[in-house]
């Protein structure tokens, strides 16, 4: 008999504000303890994500990319890579890929992500590429924290700008060029343990 493959569990249980919360630490857990990213022949652990989640008429939330991808897809844009959420005419969302890291190497910040994952592609005329999510986390050692968001802007409307939305692990790890140690520092101080 066939095992079914290992599923990456997006679902996120909208009763309330505090179920989608709660959502979001499951996913967030389940992401960073248990799955890497394969990009060709390199394995990265996620150490950062930021999650963003907009549902009419409760978890407004502004910041939030409006798309129409369907769950559990990548999309590439402007500021990086996501993991979708299931886009809806009252709901769209997704899971930010803020840092990954390789063997002790680590990359911050949602572009240099980006950048990495390119620069690991093979050359244009080979078809046939391995990119996605795999069972198993390569380097996940760490506690996992969460904080509030980074980089949303003054200007936007947003009860949620302040959620803890944003996980971490490995902080005093991550590149000193990416994340200078006053920042560190500030983060972990507004920082919870999940």
């Amino acid at each position: 008999m066939q095992t079914k493959p290992p599923q990456l569990n997006l679902e996120i249980k909208t009763e309330t504000i505090a179920t989608i919360q709660s959502s979001f630490d499951r996913i967030a857990k389940d992401l960073m303890e248990n799955w890497s990213l394969r990009v060709n022949d390199k394995i990265y652990s996620f150490t950062e994500i930021e999650f963003y989640f907009f549902l009419d008429g409760l978890h407004e939330d502004n910041s939030t990319h409006e798309h129409n991808y369907n769950q559990g897809l990548w999309r590439f844009h402007s500021q990086g890579i996501d993991i979708t959420f299931q886009s809806t005419d009252k709901s769209d969302g997704g899971i930010l890929i803020r840092g990954i890291n390789i063997e002790d190497q680590f990359i911050n910040g949602p572009k240099r992500v980006l950048e990495t994952i390119f620069r690991n592609f093979a050359p244009v005329t080979k078809t046939h590429q391995s990119f996605g999510l795999i069972p198993g986390s390569a380097n996940h050692t760490g506690t996992i924290f969460k904080v509030a968001r980074h980089g949303l802007s003054n200007k936007q409307d947003n009860i949620y700008k302040s959620e803890p939305y944003r996980y971490f692990t490995r902080i005093e790890d991550w590149n000193i060029k990416h994340v200078n140690g006053a920042e560190k520092e500030r983060i972990k101080n507004a920082s919870t343990e999940l």
